[in-house]
C-alpha cells in the first residue's frame, strides 16, 4: 500500500517509515519542514486543504500524526491547536474522502483521559479505553475532538480508523526511557508496530487503543507498589537497587516519580493482535550487559516546533 505520513518529520516517521518499507509498503512523507528523507517527500502544511489534497491523492491509507503536543502548551494558544490539530484532522479526513482513501490511522493521546485518572487510596488508578474522555488541558481536548471527527467519517463515509492513544515515545535518555516502560512508556518499535497492525487489519472499522509497554507487575502486585516499590522492584529484577545507584539516580525515587497509575493495554492486545516486544525486562537485561544499542534512540533530539 501507499500509506501517506502526515508530520513525517517527527519522532513516528523515523521509525514508521522503515517499518512499512520492510513489510512491503512504500511510505509518501509530508511535513511543512523539508526534510531529509530516502523517501517520497511531500512538502505541506496539514492546516492548508489544498497541501493535503495535493499529498492524499494516490495514496491508500493515511497515517496521521501532524499535531501540536503537550510540551507545546506554555508557547502556543488554544487557537494554534485548534488549526493544527483539530482543523488539520478534518482536512485529511475530507481528503480521504474525496479520493477514497479507506483507512486513516490517528495520532491520539494518553492525555485525552485527564481528570477521569483518580488515585485510588492504597491502590491504583486503571486506565482502560472505557474511562470518560475528561482532557486536562487543550492538547488533550484538541485530539478528544479528533477522535469524535475520526468516528463520524467512520460512521457516516466508512472511513475505517484506529486511534491510537500513545504512552510515551519521544527520545530520552536511556535510563529514563528504560524506566518509564514501568508505567506510561512506550518503545519507539512498539509503536511502529502497532501502526503496522492497525494498517494491515481489515476487520476493525472504528477503534480506540492505549498503546504502552507490558507492565511486568500483575494489577495485584501494583497494589503492593504504592507502599514498597523497591521491594517489589527487587524481588523481580535483582540488584535494581545497586545498578540504579550506580548511574547516579537514587532508586526509591526514581520509581516514585511515575506514580500509581496502571495502562492497560489488555484491548490492543485482543483486538488488534499488539504484542510490545521492547519491555522493562529487555531494557534491565540490557542495563546489566552496558548494550547501549538496545535503545538506538536516546538522546536524539526532539523534533518539537
Amino acid at each position: 500500500m501507499k500509506v501517506l505520513i502526515t508530520g513525517a518529520g517527527g519522532n513516528l516517521g523515523r521509525v514508521l517509515a522503515p517499518a512499512l518499507v520492510e513489510r512491503g509498503h512504500e511510505p509518501i512523507m509530508m511535513d511543512y519542514r523539508s526534510i531529509e528523507t530516502s523517501y517520497p517527500f511531500i512538502q505541506g502544511d496539514i492546516t492548508n486543504k489544498t497541501d493535503v489534497l495535493r499529498a492524499a491523492e494516490g495514496v491508500d491509507a493515511i497515517v496521521h500524526a501532524a499535531a501540536l503536543h503537550g510540551i507545546h502548551l506554555s508557547k502556543y494558544t488554544r487557537d494554534d491547536f485548534w488549526t493544527l490539530n483539530v482543523q488539520g484532522t478534518y482536512n485529511v479526513y475530507e481528503a480521504a474522502r474525496q479520493y477514497g482513501v479507506s483507512k486513516i490511522l490517528l495520532c491520539s493521546t494518553m492525555g485525552v483521559y485527564g481528570e477521569s485518572i483518580r488515585e485510588v487510596p492504597d491502590s491504583f488508578a486503571k486506565v482502560t479505553e472505557d474511562l470518560p474522555l475528561l482532557a486536562g488541558d487543550f492538547y488533550g481536548e484538541s485530539k478528544v475532538l479528533c477522535e469524535h471527527i475520526a468516528q463520524f467519517y467512520s460512521r457516516k463515509d466508512h472511513i475505517q480508523t484506529i486511534a491510537y492513544r500513545l504512552g510515551m515515545f519521544v527520545p530520552e535518555s536511556y535510563l529514563n526511557y528504560g524506566i518509564r516502560l514501568l508505567k506510561g512508556g512506550v518503545d519507539d518499535r512498539d509503536v511502529a508496530q502497532a501502526f503496522i497492525l492497525g494498517l494491515e487489519n481489515s476487520t476493525i472499522d472504528f477503534d480506540v487503543f492505549n498503546i504502552m509497554s507490558d507492565v511486568p507487575f500483575s494489577e495485584n502486585e501494583f497494589t503492593r507498589w504504592r507502599k514498597e516499590p523497591l521491594a517489589l522492584m527487587e524481588e523481580r529484577f535483582p540488584g535494581f537497587a545497586e545498578l540504579m545507584l550506580q548511574h547516579g539516580e537514587e532508586p526509591e525515587n526514581l520509581l516514585r516519580r511515575w506514580g500509581y497509575t496502571y495502562w492497560s493495554i489488555d484491548r490492543a492486545k485482543e483486538r488488534l493482535g499488539y504484542k510490545p516486544n521492547y519491555n522493562f525486562p529487555e531494557f534491565y537485561a540490557a542495563l546489566k550487559d552496558n548494550n547501549n544499542n538496545h535503545y538506538p534512540y536516546a538522546n536524539l533530539p526532539w523534533w518539537g516546533m
